[in-house]
């Protein structure tokens, strides 16, 4: 069973193997914790989503290196389709999505970073990304869930 961590901190600050967060197809500019990630990575998800090789949408996974701006050695974004009208449903289905894609990947010290879900309190976010990791089997050494929308001063 994973140990879930909550912590305050911002996706670009998150330890482990990889930070993972989600991207939709109806925010540009990107927003929340993927545009902290992309804006490390100088703009590698903007360039693909500019070139039509990304979108956004459900199911969709891009994976990059660290260039020495993460604290983690690599970032997993995963496409989330469209937030506006996005309902708590799908958004479960999103998290366990994201979980099992980074678990697949071989990523076993896991740091996500979540865009705040207006439905959702902080600790039911938490409650609902520990039920996933039991759920799912997913077995990390580690996991780190982030509620952090931007950078921190």
């Amino acid at each position: 069973m994973t140990t879930l961590e909550f912590v305050n901190l911002p996706a670009d600050q998150l330890n482990g193997d990889a930070v993972a967060v989600l991207y939709f197809e109806d925010q540009r500019p990107l927003r929340g914790p993927c545009a902290v990630v992309d804006w490390r990575l100088d703009g590698q998800l903007t360039r693909l989503l500019l070139d039509g090789q990304l979108t956004g949408r459900a199911g969709e996974h891009a994976v990059f290196q660290n260039n020495a701006k993460l604290h983690t050695d690599w970032s997993l974004f995963v496409g989330g389709g469209k937030w506006d009208g996005l309902c708590l449903e799908t958004y479960t289905v999103l998290i366990r999505h994201l979980l099992a894609n980074a678990y697949q990947a071989g990523f076993r010290d896991l740091a996500v970073c979540l865009p705040l879900f207006t439905e959702l309190s902080e600790d039911s976010t938490v409650d609902l990304v520990r039920a996933e990791l039991d759920n799912e089997n997913l077995d990390f050494t580690a996991c780190r869930l982030s509620l952090v929308e931007g950078l921190m001063a």
